[in-house]
């Protein structure tokens, strides 16, 4: 009797360690700003792992520009942090969040954006709207989709 009620809390604590956590608009702005604060991080392989740490392994991201998607979080990898070029520092970023959307363990944030870089001794403005999809795992929330459109960059 003793054995089955051990391995009956033993199976109930396993599950309950896998579980998500519970879904609400607060988690889903939590991951928004955590998105941003990872890429005004100064040191870039900081900066990439903590961009990077925020995708599902299997993302999708459909850049503004009319460029193509990139799928998985090596091709992420590639678009943001191709090996042997020169750094981009983010010099500022802000979410500006119109809504956020939950339906079961997917949620759903858009809003607008404005960001600053600098990319080879350029400095760049960009401003625009943006959405991402992301679900709720075991591992937390992760982003499984994210678009954005951009008006033109425009050097300052």
């Amino acid at each position: 009797m003793i054995r089955l009620l051990a391995l009956t809390l033993a199976v109930i604590l396993a599950s309950c360690a896998k579980a998500p956590a519970p879904a609400d608009e607060t988690s889903l702005r939590a991951l928004d700003a955590a998105y941003v604060e990872a890429w005004m991080i100064e040191d870039v392989a900081d900066q990439e792992q903590a961009v990077l740490a925020l995708f599902d392994r299997d993302a999708v991201i459909m850049p503004g520009g009319g460029l193509p998607s990139e799928n998985g979080v090596a091709n992420l990898k590639n678009f943001w942090f191709p090996q042997g070029a020169p750094p981009t520092i983010v010099t500022h970023f802000n979410h500006e969040i119109d809504e956020v959307d939950l339906s079961g363990d997917l949620g759903v944030v858009s809003g607008r954006y404005t960001l600053g870089f600098t990319y080879e001794n350029q400095s760049i403005a960009q401003a625009g709207n943006y959405l991402f999809v992301a679900k709720n795992t075991a591992g937390g929330w992760r982003i499984k989709r994210m678009i954005w459109i951009d008006q033109p960059l425009t050097e300052v």
